[in-house]
């Protein structure tokens, strides 16, 4: 197999191998943070950075370090825009590098730190907790992000998947209406409750409000996606910002998700928390704490 020379060139071939879209979007993540942090610390375009020096072990080395001590950090964390990276973040990036090594013939194989796990919530918490932030509109909060959040925290609580299951879905995925309403996850269906089956009303009336009108145009017709953006974006590169309604990027659900938790509960929760598990029972995958 040959491998582009080029950096960049190496890195977008490898991203075409993988499958599974919440995958290949964490390595884009993670390699182009590190392709971006040798072509400042070599101070020339990432286009120059050659596939070998991503490949050199004591360039990965000096990245990982760099983003462990946060400063390759592009979004503030919770704890600040110059806080330490996560565990779990660091796990990833290595990953990442070991991966894309692999793939080139020239296996790093980096030691990851061990993983560190969030606790999850037991379902009688989680239910608890959904009809709290169900029922009560924090101040300050977009009252159409509010509904957006508690319904993805529904789906999450009556289908026990996470954010990277439920991004995808499509309103043709709610049947509402039906003497037991139900929702599409994966292709299997699930039951929803009294509680979540509200939440997840409300938060569909809402998003035919947002993508009414203006955006049929500007779509060709309506959205069918289920998460939707809840206020316009900013002008960029000297564009109009783009208008509400338009399908929701998964940090923009996260970012929303975590300000929601922080303020009504007084503590970031993780939508993963939400999928409970029983007393006693070990959950199959345990919620990973968050990336920094």
């Amino acid at each position: 197999m040959s491998v582009p020379a080029h950096g960049t060139a190496a890195v977008n071939r490898f991203l075409d191998t993988l499958r599974a879209e919440a995958t290949r979007r964490q390595r884009r993540a993670y390699l182009e943070e590190y392709l971006s942090w040798l072509a400042a610390h070599h101070q020339c375009d990432t286009g120059q950075v050659a596939t070998e020096d991503l490949l050199d072990e004591e360039n990965a080395l000096a990245w990982l370090a760099a983003a462990r001590r946060g400063t390759t950090r592009r979004r503030p964390g919770p704890q600040g825009p110059t806080a330490p990276a996560a565990v779990n973040s660091m796990a990833a990036r290595t990953s990442s590098v070991n991966t894309f090594s692999r793939y080139c013939g020239h296996p790093l194989e980096l030691r990851p730190p061990g993983p560190q796990f969030a606790e999850r919530l037991t379902p009688t918490e989680a239910h608890r907790t959904l009809r709290l932030l169900a029922g009560h509109h924090p101040a300050g909060t977009l009252e159409a992000t509010w509904q957006r959040s508690v319904a993805l925290i529904a789906l999450a609580v009556c289908t026990g998947q996470g954010i990277s299951t439920l991004h995808p879905m499509r309103l043709a995925d709610l049947e509402l209406e039906r003497t037991l309403p139900r929702a599409r996850v994966a292709d299997a269906w699930y039951p929803l409750d009294t509680v979540s089956r509200g939440a997840v009303a409300r938060w569909k009336a809402t998003h035919q409000a947002l993508t009414a009108g203006h955006l049929k145009a500007l779509r060709g017709g309506r959205v069918e996606e289920l998460w939707v953006t809840t206020a316009p974006g900013r002008p960029r590169g000297g564009q109009p910002a783009l208008p509400a309604g338009l399908p929701a990027a998964v940090r923009t659900l996260e970012a929303a998700h975590r300000k929601l938790t922080a303020t009504a509960l007084g503590a970031p929760l993780l939508l993963e928390q939400f999928c409970g598990v029983e007393a006693g029972d070990e959950p199959e995958g345990p919620a990973p704490l968050p990336a920094g």
